[in-house]
């Protein structure tokens, strides 16, 4: 059984691209080790991320991730059941959300366009989980 989980939290500082290419390495790292793979967007001090795999692994990386006092108001929007992997691919995508993925995506525009709106996520955590995958299918 495989799950995808996905949560929106806010950075405590805001983050240089040396510090999210860390992020980034460590991410993929610990990923890899435990078999989740998933995608991490970033914009405006915000992060919207999709993990899956196992139900083990994917609730022990989301555990180690909300305790890292590198952001706070995390707030997990989607646990759900998965036949296969979707973002497989990566053990941990990223991409930082400007201005031409906000032209790109005019629908989704509103959900990051500021930062990622956890009230809109959680009452709506499929549109999260649209906004990932269409930017894997622009990364893609």
């Amino acid at each position: 059984m495989l799950i995808q989980l996905i949560y929106s939290s806010t950075a405590s500082a805001a983050f240089s691209a040396e510090e999210l290419t860390a992020i980034l390495q460590q991410s993929v790292s610990n990923n890899q080790a435990n078999a989740v793979t998933g995608l991490l967007l970033y914009t405006h001090g915000s992060f919207l991320q999709l993990l899956e795999g196992s139900p083990a692994a994917v609730d022990a990386t989301y555990a180690r991730i909300a305790r890292d006092p590198r952001h706070h108001s995390i707030e997990p929007h989607l646990r759900t059941p998965i036949h296969q992997r979707e973002f497989s691919q990566w053990h941990m995508g990223f991409h930082q959300l400007e201005a031409a993925d906000a032209r790109a995506l005019p629908q989704f525009a509103p959900v990051f366009e500021q930062g990622f709106d956890p009230h809109r996520l959680t009452a709506c955590p499929d549109e999260g989980l649209a906004i990932l995958r269409a930017i894997a299918g622009l990364d893609s």
